[in-house]
């Protein structure tokens, strides 16, 4: 099952198991973004479901008991003192709750206490606290986790909380193993150990996928991968127009109608898109031309109504025209505004630099290149800055590294106070010391496999200068299926089973921190080229470039600084 199916399943299960007849459906922030990922609310509203409204924004309306209400909700403190209020004074005939994740007996009390009017018929708990954004990705959505390299108040908790999740929907019975020089990591992986150890209960014995293995990375171990220019559809979108919840937002775009100002770029939601989301730049092009020929295809089919099959024809085929044409429309527009950016600000000719510098080894060529497009007025302020980074980090320890010269370069444009704190920050949050893996590739390989791998990349060439970046989570994932993941960089937490230190069949793999859609791409690859293993990626958040940067300045806040003085 993948994470999708579990969350959809919930929220049928909801739906279903209620009495037949109009429903409301009550949720929380979370639990509203939840649902709306995988199942859009026309969908819902299919299986008699009326209306949907917000906990936290409820206003003593009218009274509905014609109405079932279903409440979904997060567990949480806040959640539940303004659930016991609803039902002091319930505006429904009945009541189903269902909480994201376990609730406390206390809390439960609580309720019943509030619940003078008997209004709630069921009291249960589902697993799906976390949004589940493709059958292999899941995302806790909490863009800030960390505060001076520690877990910030709540983080520990909620990712306790969601993570456990997961393996409960899922019903994987994980060993464990995290990445070693990494305090958080270790610190989840005890968490998320005593979690299963308490909750086992959860598990059903005859379901339960013990060959499973959760692998717990930490983001600072490469900070490369959040910073580069992605070219497959679903990451070019997050990067240059922003994804939040599965919805993007084009009021900015001119001349948009209004029924595009916002929209849904969900695999779960349009067909279209779930075929195209990995597709690069070039191809995506070309499949928007095919969607268009399509759709004028049938456009003049339907101009064509002679007869009373015709109009028949019409009226039954209507829905899918008008499905269609919405898609149409909407791709048209994201693309069109995509092919916009990337001309307006030189992205072919920054993302090319980019590449070659975090796979080449030609350090004069490319600090003659970033000079270039530092001082290209085209070249907007972030990705000057970003680009500086990848420097920094890239030949930290070169003799000849001018990273202070590209900084007086960014004063030079005025670069915001901000972005010259972060890079000042930036070896102590990702920097080598920072690290325990050989992210550039740099460091003298120990063995002859390593060496030979390293060879032939280098003879075989490139294919597209855009895409040479693999990320490190890829390697990390190869080692594993090979058996060679080094247990003293990542070790077990509690005692493993045989089969997984064999070879998992199932691997969640969580990065504290956030993942990113290079990264899933890659899981989604991997799982298609290694048909014996399931990889889950999940994260803190799913990052671009701009979210990582206030996720990194969030982690090193009242950390001096101190390694790149500027």
């Amino acid at each position: 099952m993948s994470v999708v199916q579990a969350v959809k399943s919930y929220v049928n299960k909801m739906i279903t198991e209620s009495e037949p007849g109009y429903k409301i459906m009550l949720m929380d922030k979370e639990t509203t973004s939840f649902v709306s990922v995988v199942l859009g609310m026309s969908e819902v509203m299919r299986q008699e479901v009326y209306m949907f409204e917000r906990l936290d924004q409820t206003s003593s309306g009218e009274n509905m008991a014609y109405l079932k209400c279903l409440v979904y909700i997060r567990p949480t403190r806040e959640n539940i003192d303004l659930l016991a209020r609803e039902l002091q004074k319930p505006r429904y005939g009945t009541y189903y709750i269902y909480f994201s994740n376990v609730v406390s007996k206390s809390d439960v009390k609580l309720l019943a206490e509030a619940d003078e009017h008997e209004v709630v018929r069921e009291v249960q708990e589902l697993y799906a606290d976390y949004q589940a954004l493709s059958p292999h990705l899941f995302s806790l959505n909490m863009p800030i986790h960390s505060l001076g390299l520690k877990w910030a108040g709540g983080a520990l908790q909620r990712t306790v909380q969601g993570l456990a999740a997961v393996l409960f929907s899922l019903q994987f019975l994980p060993s464990i193993r995290y990445q070693n020089n990494s305090e958080m990591a270790r610190c989840l992986a005890e968490n998320i150990r005593q979690t299963i150890l308490t909750e086992s209960s959860l598990y059903n014995s005859t379901e339960a996928e013990g060959n499973t293995l959760l692998l717990i990375l930490d983001r600072r171990d490469d900070p490369v991968t959040p910073l580069l220019h992605q070219w497959t559809y679903e990451a070019m979108v997050h990067e240059l127009l922003g994804v939040n919840s599965s919805r993007v937002s084009l009021a900015h775009v001119s001349g948009v109608s209004d029924d595009l100002k916002e929209v849904v770029m969900s695999p779960s939601q349009d067909e279209f898109y779930a075929r195209s989301m990995y597709l690069n730049y070039g191809e995506i092009g070309q499949t928007i031309k095919n969607l268009m020929e399509e759709y004028q295809k049938r456009l003049s089919k339907q101009q064509k109504v002679e007869s009373i099959s015709d109009m028949k024809n019409f009226v039954e085929s209507y829905p899918q025209f008008k499905k269609m044409s919405g898609t149409v429309s909407k791709h048209v527009t994201v693309v069109g505004e995509l092919s916009r950016l990337v001309g307006n600000h030189g992205l072919l000719q920054l993302s090319e630099c980019q590449q070659e510098l975090v796979c080449g080894s030609d350090h004069n060529v490319n600090l003659q290149r970033i000079y270039q497009l530092v001082t290209d007025p085209k070249v907007r302020e972030l990705d000057a800055v970003v680009l500086v980074m990848l420097y920094a980090l890239r030949h930290e320890g070169h003799p000849n590294n001018d990273t202070r010269g590209l900084v007086n370069a960014l004063k030079k444009r005025n670069v915001i106070d901000r972005y010259l704190k972060l890079l000042s920050s930036l070896m102590d949050f990702g920097g080598a010391r920072a690290r325990q893996s050989d992210l550039f590739g740099t460091q003298v390989p120990q063995d002859v496999s390593t060496i030979k791998k390293r060879l032939f990349k280098g003879l075989k060439g490139v294919d597209n200068v855009y895409t040479q970046h693999k990320p490190l989570l890829l390697e990390t994932l190869m080692e594993l299926m090979r058996g060679r993941l080094r247990e003293g960089a990542f070790p077990y937490c509690g005692n493993p089973t045989s089969s997984v230190v064999a070879r998992p069949q199932n691997v969640v793999v969580f990065i504290v921190g956030g993942a990113t859609y290079e990264e899933s791409v890659a899981v989604h690859q991997f799982n298609t080229n290694n048909p014996g293993v399931h990889v889950i990626l999940g994260g803190s958040t799913i990052h671009n470039s701009s979210t990582f940067l206030d996720s990194m300045e969030s982690a090193m806040e009242g950390i001096p600084r101190k390694t790149l003085r500027i």
